[in-house]
């Protein structure tokens, strides 16, 4: 997994754009197709942020 807060100047076109609560995900478009669910969590600690990212995969259960 990668995160980048700076697209601006990257190649997107291998990525699916999804909008949720005010932010823009990119998801690849191979994984995108073969996702059943994703859930997000953002911790935050003093001046610290960690984004957690859960996907679960059509046939598995885990």
């Amino acid at each position: 997994m990668a995160v980048d807060t700076y697209a601006r100047k990257s190649n997107l076109k291998f990525y699916e754009r999804l909008h949720y609560q005010g932010a823009e995900i990119l998801v690849a478009r191979n994984l995108a197709s073969q996702v059943a669910a994703v859930s997000l969590e953002l911790k935050k600690f003093l001046g610290f942020k960690w984004l957690k990212v859960n996907a679960q995969l059509y046939g598995h259960s885990t």
